[in-house]
């Protein structure tokens, strides 16, 4: 029987799993004796928790607040997407120079599922099976250690991710990208397989931040005429 894993891990976890999946939301206040009497322990594993979500960004302490869900602002989404950019776009190299004909059948099929739910509006199986494809070239690459960067940075802005909010909008241009990728790979053309990847992520990037500046035009919007119909 394996070791049961310390108290403030599993509650770490648990406050994880409910900030990604938006059970928690950014700005909400989480309170050590609210989760004392949720987790049924005392306050010890749940400052331990906390302080290991805040060594991971995920929540900041403030005076006289406590601990807040942080914000994913602009900023942190552009300079996550750049690494990702990078990373993505050398895993997919090493990942093509060591490709196969199942491994091809794979990708294809993923395109394939992810081209019907567009044409369906089916979006967050759509982001589902997006992940899927991402993950293929990071786990094929064989480099572990990048790896986990890519997982770690893609969890820093999970819910940019998650909620697909520029799949509409953007939609064709994500299934050409895929394409390119898939026939580059096809081709064994490594080198253009990672700068397709590089410019994919970095697409989305421009996407993402072009949703910012309409959604802050929006609100700027909203505050100048209240009344606006």
């Amino acid at each position: 029987m394996g070791k049961k894993p310390p108290l403030r891990y599993t509650i770490y976890r648990q406050l994880l799993d409910d900030i990604l999946t938006g059970r928690i939301n950014a700005g909400e206040k989480l309170l050590e004796a609210e989760l004392a009497s949720r987790f049924r322990v005392s306050r010890t594993p749940i400052r331990e928790a906390l302080l290991q979500l805040e060594r991971e960004e995920f929540i900041v302490h403030t005076k006289d607040v406590g601990a807040v869900v942080r914000k994913t602002s602009p900023e942190q989404v552009a300079e996550t997407l750049d690494l990702v950019a990078l990373l993505e776009g050398h895993a997919t190299q090493l990942s093509v120079a060591k490709i196969t004909e199942k491994d091809i059948g794979l990708l294809t099929g993923l395109h394939l599922s992810m081209q019907e739910c567009a044409e369906q509006d089916r979006f967050s199986a759509y982001v589902e099976l997006n992940a899927k494809f991402h993950d293929f070239f990071t786990e094929k690459c064989g480099n572990k250690k990048l790896r986990d960067t890519v997982v770690d940075l893609r969890k820093s802005i999970y819910r940019v991710l998650a909620e697909g909010q520029t799949l509409p909008r953007h939609m064709t241009e994500y299934i050409v990208s895929h394409q390119r990728i898939i026939d580059a790979a096809t081709r064994g053309d490594f080198l253009n397989a990672g700068e397709f990847m590089n410019t994919h992520v970095l697409d989305f990037k421009r996407y993402i931040l072009e949703r910012y500046d309409r959604l802050k035009y929006a609100t700027a919007l909203s505050i100048e005429h209240p009344n606006w119909d």
